[in-house]
């Protein structure tokens, strides 16, 4: 068989080869590869003449490598050297047998796919090279609770990380990549790391060329790789899919990212006090772009669609889209204005930046300018300038997530009869075969627990979830424990706890002793890790005893303003509190203020707006089938027109007109926060920019939902 034939045989297989490796490692692993049509088209943008060496450290059974080489290839052109690093052995040999094809055909030089683990030392010295020209990988997108055993454990590749970063930085450049390393969160999944260990093998001039989900730029834990791109890369494109997306079966969108990655002196220079920005491309991409052999095919007919998409995407200005093809500037400046917002209480930001001044340079008291989200700046119209905007941290605005309970199993009830004296029927979950018990009416609190039960709750229903607020009452063999605290329950001005009625007492009893996971039999509820946090026992009479069935006393997040499911379907929904605010599941991203300005009707209003909701949905995560994920780190995000008393006065105002259905009020609502953030246009200008928000946050949601409109 010829190389070529070769080749092309194992492209064929590739997929089967992929499909076939057991589904608990491929989970494990992240074992989920980017095909080669996705590859050749991120590798179209990312290669250029000088390149001479390549690199996938999270190589999978190849894809992209082969990719870059057939790019480059095509190009007329011989790659040096074509490098992968792959974690399982078999999937090592099949990426090397891809690779070895390459050689054989005289399209590149030296090749070495090494069978381990991508963070250990001793891996990375066994590579030919310690930079290359391109990094073009598929990070890993897996938990480290997931990686027990095999070296990837969050320790472990920490350490190792630093280790590499030791071996190939030195001076002040290695104290600015420790502390990305030292300091990404311990809560972040494997992407982190590998982004941090792929930037690291790029060059100085050379590109980084990454295949990810959409979420890099919401989610809490990776805003170190976004600071990492801003601060050593010029990102020169994203590229996104959009509904159904390339990947069918996932969860969320993805991205293509290239990115430059700078010179020391450039790169040395604080974020704070650089001057000079530039802008990336943004470019969508939707299915009408495809054909069956290209994913621009369509909007490139001719013989060479990925090369002549490169090109257009290289060549023309930002605004100018092709069929299926949307393209806009992404400003990173404006990335680095938000992203500032976010890192402000943050160690390792103030480490990175070197600026011992940084506690008054984003002090809570000093008035900064939030930055406009460039999917919302795109919603506006062009006759209006950027506004004046206040972040929702600097308006008093406090976002959160709803009441986990750590097992709704035992925590929740559902009511299910009327009250008996003092005592409520209720009925347990399914784990405890739907047991029905009394409770004392002061044990129960009711809890919005699902999106179902929401337009119920809207209508003025009370949920019939309840959950067992035990933290005044205990179980009569606590009761010793109790008793030792008398003093220190008085010192406090708490009340002593009551003991709980038998049938309660029994339930309680019964739970302690139950295993949620069938596969771990020995880990009971108590054990869970987040019940068994809500044990403290009383040291030097310094505090009260709490056991393991007393959740932590409830607080604004747990009991908001208003809400908004994490998970919307159609345009984000806000809910209002009812008043006395009943507690809301963790399933809601959580709203409040502590300042009496913000009534929850001013907020219910303020978020209800189509300014506020077409914030959520450029600022939020399209997810695989079209909904829109919205957590709370999205909701923090939004940027605010600065609103006096007498404005969060008339929202309230307003806010009951919404409750109330008047007619217009919506309209006159949205023109209300278009005035605020642009007082210098007229009302013809208002009536102009809110109906052109509104339209265009209906096509935002129709694109998401591919909903024809």
């Amino acid at each position: 068989m010829s190389a070529t034939d070769a080749l092309g045989a194992l492209r064929s297989n590739a997929r089967s080869f992929e499909e076939g490796l057991p589904p608990a490692q491929r989970k494990r692993l992240g074992q989920f590869f980017s095909g080669l049509s996705l590859g050749t088209l991120l590798a179209q943008l990312a290669l250029d003449d000088n390149c001479r060496t390549v690199i996938d450290p999270m190589a999978g059974h190849g894809d992209l490598l082969d990719a870059a080489a057939t790019v480059f290839t095509a190009k007329g052109l011989i790659l040096d050297r074509v490098d992968g690093i792959e974690i399982d052995s078999e999937t090592a040999v099949f990426c090397r047998r891809r690779t070895a094809a390459w050689q054989t055909l005289g399209s590149v030089g030296e090749s070495s796919v090494l069978f381990g683990n991508a963070f250990d030392p001793s891996t990375m010295a066994e590579l030919g090279a310690d930079k290359y020209d391109l990094v073009i990988t598929n990070p890993p997108y897996v938990r480290y609770q997931s990686q027990s055993g095999s070296g990837l454990g969050g320790n472990d590749t920490r350490r190792e990380l630093s280790k590499i970063v030791d071996g190939c930085t030195a001076g002040d450049e290695r104290k600015l990549w420790r502390a990305l390393v030292d300091g990404y969160s311990g809560l972040a999944d494997l992407s982190v790391p590998a982004w941090i260990l792929s930037a690291l093998l790029t060059r100085p001039g050379g590109r980084l060329a990454l295949v990810v989900p959409a979420t890099w730029r919401t989610r809490d834990y990776a805003d170190v790789v976004r600071y990492l791109l801003l601060r050593f890369f010029s990102v020169e494109f994203i590229v996104e899919d959009t509904q159904p997306g390339w990947f069918s079966g996932a969860l969320v969108r993805t991205h293509l990212i290239v990115a430059r990655r700078l010179l020391w002196p450039e790169a040395a220079l604080a974020l704070e006090e650089r001057k000079s920005w530039s802008s990336a491309k943004w470019l969508q991409i939707s299915p009408t772009a495809a054909n069956a052999k290209s994913l621009v095919g369509e909007a490139f007919p001719g013989g060479t669609p990925e090369v002549d998409f490169a090109a257009w995407a290289i060549a023309s200005p930002s605004g100018v889209d092709a069929v299926g093809i949307e393209s806009r500037p992404f400003s990173l400046y404006n990335e680095w204005q938000t992203l500032k917002q976010r890192l402000k209480r943050k160690s390792w930001f103030e480490k990175a930046e070197d600026r011992r001044d940084s506690i008054s340079l984003f002090s809570p008291g000093s008035a900064t300018t939030a930055p406009l989200p460039d999917g919302l700046r795109a919603m506006l119209p062009p006759f209006i300038t950027p506004p004046s905007l206040s972040a929702l941290d600097e308006a008093s605005i406090r976002v959160s997530q709803g009441l986990r309970t750590g097992c709704n199993r035992f925590f929740y009830v559902t009511l299910v009869g009327p009250a008996t004296g003092d005592a409520l029927e209720v009925e347990a979950s399914e784990s405890f075969e739907k047991l029905r018990i009394r409770v004392p009416a002061t044990a129960l609190r009711p809890v919005l627990h699902r999106q179902t039960d929401m337009l119920a709750f809207i209508a003025g229903a009370v949920p019939l979830t309840q959950a067992l607020d035990l933290s005044d009452w205990i179980l009569p063999e606590d009761e010793l424990l109790a008793t030792a605290a008398a003093a220190t329950y008085r010192k406090r001005g708490l009340p002593a706890p009551r003991i709980m009625p038998e049938e309660l007492a029994a339930f309680v009893r019964r739970a302690a002793y139950y295993a949620p996971d069938p596969k771990n039999p020995g880990r009971l509820i108590p054990d869970l890790s987040a019940v068994r946090t809500n044990i403290r026992l009383p040291s030097g009479g310094r505090d009260v005893p709490r056991f393991w069935y007393m959740m932590p006393p409830f607080t604004a997040r747990h009991l908001p303003a208003i809400f908004t499911p994490r998970i919307n379907h159609g345009t984000p929904v806000i809910g209002l509190n009812m008043e006395p605010g009943i507690l809301i599941d963790a399933n809601f991203s959580t709203i409040w203020s502590e300042e009496k300005t913000w009534t929850r009707h001013a907020l219910y209003a303020l978020f209800s707006s189509s300014w506020c909701r077409a914030g959520m949905e450029v600022t939020g995560t399209p997810l695989g089938g079209g909904a829109l994920k919205l957590e709370a780190t999205h909701i923090r995000q939004l940027a605010i027109p600065r609103l006096s008393d007498s404005a969060r006065a008339k929202l309230d105002v307003l806010g009951r007109q919404l409750l109330d259905y008047e007619s217009g009020a919506q309209h006159e609502l949205d023109k209300f926060i278009l005035a605020a953030a642009f007082p210098s246009i007229g009302s013809k200008g208002l009536e102009a920019a809110a109906q052109h928000l509104d339209s265009c946050l209906q096509l935002a949601r129709g694109a998401r939902q591919r909903i024809i409109q």
